[in-house]
């Protein structure tokens, strides 16, 4: 079987193009440049419309930095602009920069960003796209990214949009002063704690605004219940959450809104980073899951009848025996083992998620090989197989694509290697 295989191989990457076709899937999808963030809130401002607050964040290492005296500096341009369904430019912002830094190491940051931000007043009637442009204006290359926004709030009807979280943040920033919004997605400083913008339409009847809350703690909590009354036709109103009720790593909201025995529900997640949790984690529950192939079942049996429904503590009981520093809060293993999570989620993906296939399972189990083999398919022979060659281990694993539909399937079982 090994010579047959060896037979129709045509491309033998060696370890020197090893990286380029790993990557090579994600390079056509997104350059370095087009790695920015473009975000989108809403909320309503009269009766028959809405604002759009629209947001660039720009990490410092998607720019060219070059040496200038005793620092370093990067220039750009960024645009952000709104159009609707006939192509109709609505607005258009533009900010010609440069960032200036000291430290080398700042340049490389994903952390460090530059933020621009663009409100537009809109029909609530229509469906909208926002655009965001970034260009380093040094390499001259550019990335673009699209967001479309289909409103469809009928006159007369009740409507509710997607709720915000919003941060303190010294300046302006389409809301209140001071504040800033967010998607909620692994925030690491919440202060005192946060504040929730609901807004929505109604007539001029009485309406009523729900919050519940959903964590390891508590299930459908009801922590707001407020009763209004106007007659501009639409509301916008701002709750605080504190800190403590924001007490695990995943909290899941259900905001309600009541108005004549009808309703409206949206649901969003606000989770929060936990000193010795991987950040590539956002959802314990999966993140437990996805363990199934480091620790046998009597392991995992027996943490989850002492910690029961306390998955946070399970999570780090099982994690702790792998920790190869102890003593502080940061695991190395965990985040390695979670970046590999994240990265076979985004090249394997097939009919399951990338972290469940048989490529997955390898990729995070012994991370990437040192050499790959691809075959291409013949008249004769339409079986596409991968071959994945570990040098330090001595391990060879052959991958086989038997349909052709990229669902590369294990040609033999890991032994010594169990799957709950």
């Amino acid at each position: 079987m090994k010579t047959f295989i060896v037979s129709i191989v045509v491309v033998l990457f060696f370890q020197d193009l090893l990286l380029a076709q790993f990557i090579e899937k994600e390079s056509k999808k997104q350059i370095k440049i087009n790695k920015f963030s473009l975000s989108s809130f809403s909320y309503a401002c009269n009766i028959d419309s809405l604002t759009i607050v629209a947001f660039l964040e720009i990490p410092y290492s998607l720019l060219q930095f070059v040496k200038k005296g005793n620092g370093y500096i990067a220039y750009y341009q960024a645009t952000l602009s709104a159009k609707n369904t006939d192509g109709f430019q609505i607005e258009n912002s533009v900010w010609r920069d440069s960032i200036i830094v000291n430290e080398y190491f700042d340049t490389k940051s994903r952390i460090l960003n530059r933020k621009h931000f663009s409100s537009f007043k809109v029909q609530k009637l229509k469906k909208y796209e926002v655009v965001g442009e970034l260009q380093d204006l040094d390499t001259r290359k550019k990335g673009i990214k699209k967001k479309t926004l289909p409103f469809s709030f009928k006159e007369n009807q009740l409507g509710l949009l997607s709720p915000i979280f919003l941060l303190d943040l010294k300046g302006k920033w389409g809301f209140k002063d001071g504040k800033i919004p967010t998607h909620g997605l692994i925030v690491k400083e919440i202060g005192r704690g946060v504040e929730l913008n609901v807004s929505g339409f109604v007539d001029k009847s009485p309406f009523e605004i729900e919050v519940l809350l959903t964590n390891d703690i508590v299930s459908d909590s009801l922590i707001i219940k407020k009763k209004y009354q106007n007659k501009r036709g639409y509301f916008n109103e701002y709750f605080f959450i504190p800190a403590n009720v924001i007490n695990s790593l995943k909290n899941d909201f259900s905001i309600i809104l009541t108005q004549n025995l009808k309703n409206k529900q949206k649901n969003i997640s606000f989770s929060k980073f936990k000193s010795g949790i991987s950040s590539y984690i956002s959802n314990i529950d999966l993140a437990i899951k996805q363990m199934k192939y480091i620790i046998d079942d009597e392991k995992y049996e027996r943490s989850n009848k002492k910690f029961k429904k306390d998955k946070e503590n399970l999570f780090y009981s099982l994690w702790k025996d792998m920790d190869p520093t102890p003593d502080t809060d940061y695991n190395e293993l965990m985040d390695e083992y979670y970046k590999r999570v994240l990265y076979a989620n985004e090249n394997f993906d097939g009919w399951k998620d990338g972290w469940e296939t048989d490529r997955g399972m390898v990729y995070i189990l012994f991370g990437p090989p040192d050499q790959v083999e691809r075959t291409n398919p013949s008249m004769a022979n339409s079986t596409l197989y991968q071959i994945w060659t570990y040098n330090k281990i001595n391990k060879q694993f052959i991958f086989k694509d038997q349909n052709g539909f990229g669902d590369f399937r294990l040609n033999s079982p890991l032994n010594g290697i169990g799957i709950r």
